[in-house]
């Protein structure tokens, strides 16, 4: 014969079952739907300037571990980014991160590990970033985005870059045609 708690359970039970199957749940109108503008897309060409010798250099040897092939250094970088391959233009965005030669034998070439913060400083996304990470291992490549902040929150996409003729000394620059395409979604207006 049944207790009186079994009696109470069931009917806990029971009534909870009838309450679910009478009552349609609550759905939020916007589950898998953009609450704000959705997606945008970016598309812009910019030159990165590296210097690696000289004054004005904007990269510095932090650890230089004496393997062959450079392998193990690693060295960080402020590189500026310019509308032009020219270093008196206007800085558009500054590539805040380091770089670590990650091959060990020189039959292998080299192959720079680079991940950086992609800084804005233009008016246009002045302060957002984009997170770029990839490889350096030629004069051609491609970096994948990895995120973004401020207007640029949630990008994704890629970077192609395309080494071009230094203005100056070989030797102590370079410049680098980076192709840009990514998608992020902006803050929704307040």
């Amino acid at each position: 014969m049944a207790g009186a708690s079994h009696v109470v359970v069931f009917l806990v039970f029971s009534n909870l079952a009838i309450a679910m199957g009478a009552t349609p749940p609550i759905l939020n109108p916007y589950v898998g739907k953009c609450k704000s503008s959705c997606e945008e897309e970016l598309n812009i060409s910019l030159y990165l300037h590296q210097v690696f010798a000289g004054a004005a250099r904007n990269q510095e040897v932090i650890l230089s571990p004496g393997f062959p092939n450079s392998f193990g250094v690693i060295a960080v970088n402020d590189w500026t980014m310019h509308a032009t391959a020219n270093s008196t233009a206007s800085i558009i965005a500054r590539a805040k991160g380091m770089h670590i030669q990650a091959t060990q034998s020189q039959a292998n070439g080299f192959a720079w590990f680079v991940p950086f913060s992609m800084v804005f400083e233009d008016s246009s996304f002045g302060g957002s970033t984009l997170q770029v990470m990839g490889a350096i291992s030629g004069a051609n490549g491609e970096w994948a985005i990895v995120g973004g902040t401020g207007k640029l929150s949630m990008a994704r996409g890629t970077v192609n870059f395309t080494e071009v003729q230094p203005q100056s000394n070989p030797n102590s620059e370079n410049y680098r045609k980076i192709d840009i395409h990514a998608f992020y979604t902006p803050s929704p207006a307040v």
